[in-house]
């Protein structure tokens, strides 16, 4: 008979001094900001302070289960496999959305409250897909008149770094609604490919006095959810990306720049898709569709029906596929990260969460929404596989 998972049972990411999380204390303490979380373990903020400038390059999704895959079949030669690297956990959500965020400011999921690719805006009477900033019907969340600075009000220890902090990554993204709520950034630079990503690391790293750059690159993540992290396409653009940190650590050299490699969650191979939709009566029970991620699904039940709610998620298909976990219970966790609560915390995080078990994946979609192609890689949830993420310290 199959048994229900329990959230116990589930690993956690480690924030004491093994955690994105104290990454960015590291480099905000280490570059003359404020942080109130302890540093990583094994880069205390004085390592970074010599350097002219320090480079944090965000590789969206690689995973340290998957590098290390890479690395035993013999790849990664020109990079990869010839540094060392240390594993260290990503925060919860195991997400962009959250991920990003937290390096973008220096605050945990608790504190900036961005949970997840949808987000559940009850002040807003939506749910809403905040980087890009739209609803899940894909209109604008708000006119342009909206203060989204005001309304995200982000906590960012990250502003306290003094001097040059430059934001570099693809396409609209540094101009996006989203990124411009951000406002510490000094600059903020623009590219395309890889070869624009090099260009644009090796200008900064020549440029006057000492600075901060964060630098972002999601195609990985792209290909890990269309092929899955097992794939072929995956292993090839790694090797790409092998490639061009040779390439980036030569640009890079002679100018006294640190050099910090990393990812904001890893990748899990899915074998079984779960469509909440399609659970009869599962949606009668909520007060508006679910948020989140595929693994790790925020549901707001009705009061009237959290009864229901709690005996479907106790039969097929989401017995043994899932684990339940009350709203209170996730916060006495503490797996969103520590530090003081954001103000919109409490009505983001669903009543009840599910965290889904290796190998699965939930949909949720809206009314009358496009069939969405099948995603063999997906990411959110607590396994190993999503948490567990590689940081590569370069030095010059």
């Amino acid at each position: 008979m199959t048994q229900p998972l329990r959230f116990r049972d589930f690993p956690r990411p480690d924030y004491n001094g093994r955690n994105i999380v104290n990454l960015m204390s590291s480099i905000i303490r280490g570059r003359g900001g404020r942080s109130p979380h302890r540093p990583l373990a094994g880069l205390p903020p004085a390592a970074l302070r010599p350097f002219k400038k320090v480079v944090l390059l965000l590789l969206d999704g690689l995973g340290s289960k998957q590098l290390h895959r890479f690395i035993l079949a013999g790849k990664g030669r020109k990079f990869l496999a010839l540094h060392p690297w240390q594993k260290i956990t990503t925060a919860c959500p195991a997400t962009t959305a959250a991920v990003v965020t937290t390096l973008a400011t220096g605050s945990s999921p608790t504190e900036h409250a961005i949970l997840g690719w949808h987000l559940h805006l009850s002040d807003l009477g939506m749910d809403g897909t905040i980087l890009p900033f739209i609803t899940r019907t894909d209109t604008p969340i708000a006119t342009d008149e909206f203060d989204l600075r005001k309304y995200l009000a982000l906590p960012a220890p990250l502003a306290t770094i003094p001097g040059r902090r430059v934001l570099i990554s693809q396409g609209h993204i540094p101009t996006s609604r989203t990124s411009l709520a951000m406002p510490w950034w000094t600059e903020r630079h623009s590219f395309d490919k890889l070869d624009g990503l090099l260009r644009q690391l090796r200008a900064f790293a020549r440029s006057r006095g000492r600075a901060y750059a964060y630098a972002y690159w999601p195609d990985y993540d792209s290909h890990c959810h269309a092929h899955g992290p097992e794939g072929r396409v995956p292993a090839r653009h790694l090797a790409e990306l092998d490639v061009f940190l040779a390439r980036a650590q030569k640009a890079l050299a002679g100018t006294d720049t640190l050099l910090l490699v990393t990812a904001d969650h890893g990748h899990m191979q899915t074998h079984t898709r779960i469509d909440l939709s399609a659970i009869p009566g599962f949606y009668d029970t909520l007060t508006s569709l679910p948020s989140g991620d595929s693994r790790m699904a925020q549901c707001f039940v009705r009061p009237a029906r959290v009864k229901e709610f709690l005996r479907l998620t106790r039969a097929a298909p989401l017995l043994g596929a899932c684990a339940c976990v009350s709203h209170a219970e996730v916060l006495r966790s503490g797996v969103l990260g520590p530090g003081k609560p954001h103000p919109a915390l409490k009505n983001r995080l669903g009543d009840y969460v599910l965290f889904a078990a290796p190998g699965h994946a939930f949909l949720y979609p809206a009314a009358l929404s496009v069939a969405r192609h099948v995603k063999y890689g997906n990411h959110g949830g607590l396994s190993p596989d999503e948490l567990d993420v590689p940081l590569f310290v370069v030095r010059p």
